[in-house]
């Protein structure tokens, strides 16, 4: 039985948003395993987490601190163990080249995007991509698009992967009716659903000029946004026409459960960001079998062709979405990667990383 250590202090970063939803759920999954012994770093270590979260003790400082001491105690008792970092990062050590550890690399937005990221942060970011490239670890990139703009800047990996996101999305039954609560669209209601949080790379003044081209089309009625961001949104709903404005309802944060139900009702996903390493959501949207609109960017062709609309200046036309959303509606198409994406493939997939390096053990005297 292999034994994995899975750092999980990625929830010391309460900024973590998709990453931490994808490491949560590829935790929950890989602990499943009859065959794998998955242990989080918070439950081995239950008082040094709880002091470095009082403490707000940098993870990457935490990270390294524990993986050293469990690599010399490894070589004391003859543990094979292995370590999981699910955000980035590999600890400094100066014993070996992290030949027991898989690092999981998300996307590099800090390239696309330098301006809203500090000196410093890109700096150290540089630092540690380099150092997973020259590395002995498993890196693994969550697209092939992430992994060519990595290669772009770092190079080749020694060892390599790429494994899409764990994509958690069961259908949900209708929510229990209690008088006076709020409640989700109404059955019937036409809308767009837009589910994540405010970020330039979103696009959300490409996503607020689509609607309103639909709704002045007769397509939808309204655009339903999730996340954080609602004042960041609001400025821009009010550059839109009287009879749009009122049609665009921000939800704030809502529970899991809810942004299913979300996801079920709607008329289609929209997602016309200019830059995406996977795109949790509307892999979510897809799973349950949601039309999607997407803007045309590598990482969305390359998971979602043949299953969403590809919006561009001329591919956008009224005519054209109605034909593609009736088509849908007609056909129900089965996103490709479905179950590909299902958390317990992509943990098994994550546990068959180290079964060579495991056998090769077993084999020696």
């Amino acid at each position: 039985m292999a034994t994995y250590l899975y750092y999980d202090t990625v929830r010391l970063n309460k900024a973590a948003g998709g990453v931490l939803n994808v490491s949560e759920v590829l935790l929950r999954h890989m602990r499943m395993s009859r065959d794998d012994r998955v242990e989080p770093v918070s439950e081995r270590h239950p008082r040094i987490y709880a002091l470095a979260q009082r403490l707000k003790i940098s993870r990457f400082v935490l990270d390294t601190l524990l993986y050293n001491f469990h690599y010399l105690r490894a070589l004391l008792t003859g543990e094979q163990l292995f370590s999981v970092f699910p955000n980035y990062f590999l600890p400094l050590t100066l014993f070996g080249r992290h030949r027991d550890s898989i690092v999981i690399v998300h996307d590099l937005q800090y390239k696309a995007y330098p301006q809203y990221f500090r000196r410093s942060k890109r700096l150290f970011l540089d630092w540690s991509l380099w150092r997973a490239a020259h590395s002995a670890a498993d890196v693994v990139f969550i697209s092939r698009s992430s992994q060519l703009d990595f290669e772009r800047h770092f190079g080749h990996c020694e060892h390599s992967a790429v494994i899409f996101n764990p994509v958690d999305a069961p259908r949900v039954g209708a929510a229990p009716t209690t008088p006076g609560a709020a409640t989700n669209s109404a059955p019937g209601e036409r809308y767009l659903i837009a589910a994540y949080h405010y970020y330039p790379h979103k696009n959300f003044g490409g996503i607020l000029a689509l609607f309103e081209r639909m709704k002045r089309a007769g397509l939808v009625d309204y655009l339903d946004i999730t996340g954080n961001g609602a004042a960041d949104v609001e400025r821009m709903v009010a550059a839109l026409a009287p009879e749009v404005r009122g049609s665009v309802r921000h939800r704030g944060l809502v529970s899991r459960d809810e942004l299913l139900r979300l996801y079920q009702g709607a008329t289609a996903f929209i997602s016309l960001s200019t830059f995406e390493g996977f795109n949790l959501s509307a892999a979510e949207a897809a799973t349950l079998g949601v039309p999607l609109l997407l803007s045309d960017i590598p990482v969305h062709r390359e998971l979602f062709t043949d299953y969403a609309f590809f919006v561009g200046s001329a591919a956008s036309d009224p005519y054209r979405l109605a034909k593609h959303l009736a088509q849908h509606e007609r056909t129900h198409p089965v996103w490709a990667h479905a179950t590909a994406c299902a958390p317990a493939a992509v943990a098994g997939r994550y546990l068959m990383l180290k079964r060579g390096a495991l056998s090769l053990a077993r084999a020696m005297p």
